[in-house]
């Protein structure tokens, strides 16, 4: 909520140019802001949930978090696979950083400094 109405501020400073709204134009501001708002909810609550994502069950059962019996899911095997592109190029950039720095390391380990007499 409070990053919502930091949001609404930011944007009202923004979209104004700077000068100070007044009381009704803020009001008018605010009722547009929420009717959008109210758009993007319509809209999302219209598409339904996503594949991946199973609806929340109502039942006052003991509350699972796995599927009552004993066979696996089909999409078990691949549930933790990531989608997010960007992720999987941090996770890989990560790993050849993590990678270059031992392989660095593990190089300069056997090399002995030779100590400089005067």
């Amino acid at each position: 909520m409070a990053t919502r109405n930091f949001a609404r501020h930011v944007s009202r400073r923004l979209s104004s140019g700077g000068k100070v709204l007044s009381e009704e134009e803020k009001a008018a501001e605010n009722v547009y802001i929420k009717k959008t708002e109210q758009a993007k909810l319509e809209k999302l609550a219209q598409k339904g949930p996503k594949p991946e994502e199973k609806p929340a069950t109502t039942s006052g059962g003991g509350g699972d978090a796995k599927p009552s019996g004993s066979a696996p899911t089909a999409g078990a095997s691949t549930e933790k696979v990531s989608t997010d592109k960007y992720r999987n190029y941090a996770v890989v950039a990560g790993t050849v950083t993590g990678l270059g720095a031992l392989g660095w390391y593990l190089k300069s380990r056997g090399k002995k400094e030779e100590e400089v007499q005067d």
